[in-house]
């Protein structure tokens, strides 16, 4: 079979996708990976033979109902798996409402689950499709298991035993601004799938400015008071980093990074410092202590990953927890949030054991291929397919023509922070370099892929096969 890998997130998805595409080439299937342009786009077309497009999300809307038509049309099986999980709330209906659809689901050959919570809403929201919805894990969770420290030994820029503070406050400080999410959601018919959201997005937003200043005063309290710790600030993937710089302003044990994905920065932190953010949960999975800040407790706030951590409530309490973990690799009510963290876990997470969620995805992949008798290209046929550097060059003049007409005819912030967000803010970049070190770390860390090769199809794409 073939499989395309569509990503739209590179910190948040390159790793967990690289890995679907070793373990899939080196069962003999041909994988190409990269930006939606070179993957998704392409399959719509006939310019790629009949494969497995595996898709981020279900969200239904205009663009995703054409998309999918035209994928069938094309031969195409399609699978998918939601990237943003949904699993911080206590019930996964409205997310399940949101994110899916009667009418989407019907179009999709497979749908993968993180754990049995989201299956069984899924399924219960969407009886007619239960058997297509199956609770496989996801790959970006086979990088929080331990079997995975040594793809991570090598400390991110060289820092070890940090303060590490992950933020969630995409509202504030988005790239995209408050008003162009509600009105592109509103354009998506969110709203009227789930009628109380956009009520919701204002009473989190105004919450989630205030929780930013305390943030923010906590960050600059922990650098006197730690002078010679040093603390990272991890802004989310759509949040800017400038926002970050230019609110906290700028201390010399303060450093701001979004390079490399998560997992790599809490394999090497003293203590994770949130608030309602999925990184609790894989904190809770790789063995980290992990402090929710509650300076502001609210209903409002997230309970499941704040559930997995120490609580604070004040500066003092949170100084006083890190001082008594990096002094004392202890604190009082450790063991009691290390038992809550193993029933979310157990209940919300497939795969943190056993076979991985990889493995689990592939094995389903080769069921409904083989059902469906689809054929495997070589990698040589793929390549026969790779975009000329004249269509690249083609691409980018439009680009370009694109903004200057936008700029000329003054066209409107939104499509512009729109096609930041599209770009080169979610995806800046993919090297050769960065791809081969990425596939020899996970060789040697599993002892495995040896024969799988991966040679580039795009400017931000690969094929990955293997080599006999």
């Amino acid at each position: 079979m073939n499989v395309y890998l569509p990503i739209e997130v590179k910190v948040r998805e390159l790793e967990g996708k690289a890995l679907l595409a070793l373990v899939a080439a080196e069962r003999g299937h041909t994988v190409i990976l990269g930006e939606k342009k070179d993957t998704l786009s392409l399959a719509q077309t006939s310019h790629l033979p009949p494969g497995i497009v595996h898709d981020k999300s279900l969200t239904p809307g205009e663009y995703k109902i054409k998309s999918y038509t035209n994928l069938k049309k094309q031969g195409h099986l399609i699978t998918g798996q939601d990237e943003e999980s949904g699993l911080l709330d206590e019930s996964f209906d409205s997310f399940a409402k949101r994110r899916f659809s009667e009418e989407t689901v019907s179009m999709v050959d497979k749908i993968f689950a993180w754990g049995g919570h989201d299956q069984s809403s899924l399924q219960k929201i969407y009886p007619n499709y239960a058997d297509k919805i199956v609770a496989t894990g996801s790959p970006r969770v086979d990088f929080w298991r331990t079997e995975f420290d040594d793809y991570y030994k090598e400390a991110a820029s060289g820092l070890e035993a940090y303060i590490f503070v992950a933020s969630n406050f995409g509202y504030p400080i988005d790239e995209n601004l408050f008003w162009d999410k509600i009105a592109r959601l509103r354009q998506a018919g969110y709203f009227d799938r789930d009628p109380g959201m956009e009520k919701f997005m204002y009473e989190n937003s105004a919450y989630q400015y205030r929780l930013l200043h305390e943030f923010i005063v906590m960050i600059r309290q922990l650098s006197d008071t730690f002078p010679d710790r040093k603390i990272v600030v991890r802004p989310h993937p759509v949040e800017s980093i400038d926002a970050w710089h230019k609110l906290l302003g700028e201390f010399q044990n303060v450093i701001i990074k979004r390079e490399d994905t998560i997992s790599g920065w809490i394999r090497h932190a003293s203590v994770l410092i949130h608030n309602g953010c999925t990184s609790a949960l894989e904190a809770a999975v790789s063995g980290l202590p992990s402090i929710a800040y509650r300076p502001i407790p609210d209903e409002i706030e997230r309970e499941i990953p704040n559930r997995t951590s120490l609580h604070a409530f004040s500066l003092e309490e949170v100084e006083k927890m890190i001082s008594d973990i990096l002094e004392n690799g202890d604190t009082e009510g450790l063991d009691k949030a290390e038992e809550l963290s193993n029933e979310v876990i157990d209940e919300r997470i497939s795969s943190v054991s056993g076979k991985l969620a990889a493995e689990k995805i592939v094995d389903e992949w080769i069921n409904i291929a083989e059902k469906a008798n689809l054929k495997t290209s070589s990698a040589d046929e793929l390549l026969a397919k790779k975009p000329s550097d004249t269509v690249s060059l083609r691409r980018k003049l439009k680009r370009q023509a694109v903004e200057i007409r936008n700029s000329l005819m003054g066209i409107s912030q939104v499509k512009k922070n729109q096609k930041l967000l599209k770009s080169d803010h979610k995806f800046p970049s993919l090297s050769d370099e960065e791809m081969q070190g990425m596939i020899k770390k996970l060789q040697t860390t599993l002892n495995r892929f040896e024969k799988v090769k991966a040679v580039r199809f795009g400017e931000k794409s690969f094929i990955f096969f293997t080599d006999h």
